[in-house]
């Protein structure tokens, strides 16, 4: 039945807007194509919070049980590649991404709807996952999450709205979709990239299993993680400095597109979402924050990154921090983690060297100074009220909801394992207002040396581009 509903849907999805097309012109027709693409992603993202069983974290025993888990994982994440590919075909009329996503994308949508009673056994497991984790919402809504029915029309509108998308921008690029003998090479290269950088989170999990390869601060896997981060961004240095502006543009978008999707998948994988998962510690600020400035093209959001997120994204990486009992490599929080933080750090020092954006001036050191201070006051009010709150409803089960611990000046015990000699920094110097703490001297600590760090990378990057200070012609 869903399949015989879901033809018909597309069926007339395509023909409808074909005939619109014909009596209102091909700017109609883009326009439909533009709306689907938008609904498509808004949707894509919004799954993110649906719970669904093949996007948590598995043990040994749960892969052993599960079957097709390789196919399904594959599957999967090669339709994940339209996430990538159709805005920027669509928005940015990248000849080889339209080909991509005509050529590929569109027969591996095509095989992902063709799952569909693989996929709903995941949809509709009480796996306890995404919203279902959020103690605050009533029990029926949660119900309502696991059906089979809503599961079947979401994951139908999804898809029916992908496909659309495709088939008109195949159709509406045929004339320049052939691709010429010179173009086969870079198609390819193009799309073994676009592949390789979409890879879910949750994907290694099943290809490989779970190796017994652990990532531990300070191991050889440790450094070898640091090593390849270096290594990536020389790499792609050397591949798109010559490049037109274009094709160096798309490349960091790409990068971009890639990890708006792979930080959001973390929160169906998550325990519990709660403050703490709000995308507002710096690392996860910056998965956001990265595909905002590639699109508004804003400076000021570029100086943050490259400066605060960019350190921030340093910390974690040097501190990893990463509970040893779950540091094998291919377990979904530390690929989500090596994922996150290696392209939050990547892309913004990409735009620099890449040369996205104009060179930094001295002016510019006011644009993270006073975005950092918002963000520190930011945090400093959302994690003492929330913290406050957890103090408050301690025995109620809504209680972990409101744990937060941004940049981690909220919690002592968390502090003491990452560096060791904050403690007396916390217990010295306290204020309260009932359930509600600040601890002044761990807090101003935090900013002041923050910032410090900040003005010397920016005065270090200042140095190193002074040769470049001269406006760029972006397009």
């Amino acid at each position: 039945m869903f399949y015989a509903i879901f033809a018909l849907s597309l069926l007339f999805s395509v023909f409808s807007c074909r005939f619109v097309a014909k009596k209102r012109g091909d700017a109609a027709l883009d326009r439909i194509i533009n709306a689907s693409t938008v609904a498509f992603i808004a949707l894509t993202l919004l799954d993110t919070l649906l719970p669904d069983l093949f996007m948590c974290v598995q043990s040994a025993d749960t892969l052993a049980a599960m079957n097709g888990t390789k196919l399904h994982a594959v599957v999967r994440w090669l339709n994940l590649v339209s996430f990538t590919v159709l805005p920027i075909a669509v928005f940015q009329k990248n000849k080889y991404f339209e080909r991509i996503a005509c050529f590929f994308c569109l027969p591996m949508a095509t095989v992902n709807v063709a799952f569909y009673f693989q996929y709903i056994g995941y949809f509709t497991a009480n796996s306890y996952s995404g919203l279902q984790t959020m103690r605050i919402l009533p029990q029926a809504v949660k119900a309502f999450l696991i059906t089979e029915g809503f599961r079947s029309v979401y994951f139908g509108i999804t898809c029916l709205l992908q496909l659309t998308a495709l088939i008109l921008l195949t159709y509406r690029r045929r004339a320049d979709l052939p691709i010429r003998k010179g173009e086969w090479l870079n198609t390819l290269l193009i799309l073994v990239g676009v592949i390789y950088i979409s890879m879910p989170i949750y994907a290694p999990q099943y290809l490989f299993g779970l190796v017994n390869v652990m990532l531990i601060r300070f191991s050889p896997v440790h450094f070898a993680w640091i090593f390849s981060i270096v290594a990536i961004i020389v790499v792609f240095y050397f591949i798109f400095r010559n490049k037109p502006y274009e094709l160096r543009y798309i490349f960091v978008l790409a990068l971009s597109w890639a990890l708006m999707l792979q930080f959001s998948q973390m929160f169906t994988a998550s325990s519990e979402l709660n403050v703490m998962k709000l995308p507002l510690q710096l690392c996860n600020l910056g998965s956001y924050l990265a595909l905002i400035m590639l699109l508004k093209k804003n400076a000021r959001i570029y100086h943050f990154a490259l400066i605060v997120n960019v350190i921030g994204a340093i910390i974690a990486i040097a501190i990893l921090d990463i509970s040893k009992d779950v540091s094998h490599i291919t377990n979904l929080w530390v690929v989500h983690y090596v994922v996150e933080h290696t392209k939050v750090m990547a892309i913004p020092i990409l735009c620099l060297v890449l040369k996205i954006f104009d060179p930094i001036k001295k002016k510019d050191a006011r644009d993270f100074t006073v975005s950092f201070t918002a963000y520190y006051l930011f945090v400093l009010v959302l994690g003492t009220v929330s913290n406050g709150f957890y103090r408050i409803f301690e025995g109620n089960e809504i209680q972990n909801f409101f744990y937060a611990n941004h940049l981690f000046m909220f919690d002592k015990e968390i502090a003491h394992g990452l560096v060791g000699f904050t403690d007396p920094l916390f217990e010295s110097c306290v204020i309260r207002f009932g359930a509600f703490e600040l601890y002044p001297l761990v807090q101003a600590l935090v900013y002041v040396v923050f910032l410090a760090l900040s003005l010397i990378v920016f005065a270090l990057i200042y140095l190193l581009t002074r040769k470049h200070r001269r406006p760029l012609k972006n397009g």
